[in-house]
């Protein structure tokens, strides 16, 4: 394994083919970043960190989700404070915004496990 680590930042906007409450996107996001740290991990831990920072789309920019994952079994979910109050409100969209910082692993090999596993999330742009 290389002592060097990749960096892969990117941004993406997904839309869902049908709308979802946004308990159901929590848990798509949760899903979402334990299929692409299942990729990169040894005895369930990621050989670096995954972020991800989910933006309610049609909603002021303070409903957020943020997501970071070092062991397959821990997603740690940071809410904001009014994520509570827009719970059960039906989405069509989400801004993503995706880091991981993995040893021993192409840019490239990151970039097609992240696309992949947006692809199950919905259409992305």
């Amino acid at each position: 394994m290389s002592n060097e680590a990749t960096v892969f930042s990117k941004h993406y906007h997904v839309s869902f083919v049908n709308p979802l409450h946004t308990r159901e996107v929590e848990n798509l996001l949760r899903e979402f970043i334990v299929t692409v740290g299942h990729s990169f991990s040894q005895d369930n831990v990621i050989l670096g960190h995954i972020k991800l920072l989910g933006r309610l789309s049609e909603l002021a920019v303070e409903h957020f989700l943020f997501l970071s994952l070092t062991r397959l079994d821990q997603v740690n979910v940071i809410p904001s404070k009014c994520w509570s109050h827009v719970n059960g409100i039906t989405l069509t969209g989400l801004d993503l915004d995706i880091n991981v910082l993995i040893f021993g692993h192409t840019f490239s090999e990151i970039e097609t496990k992240v696309t992949e596993s947006l692809n199950q999330l919905g259409d992305y742009r």
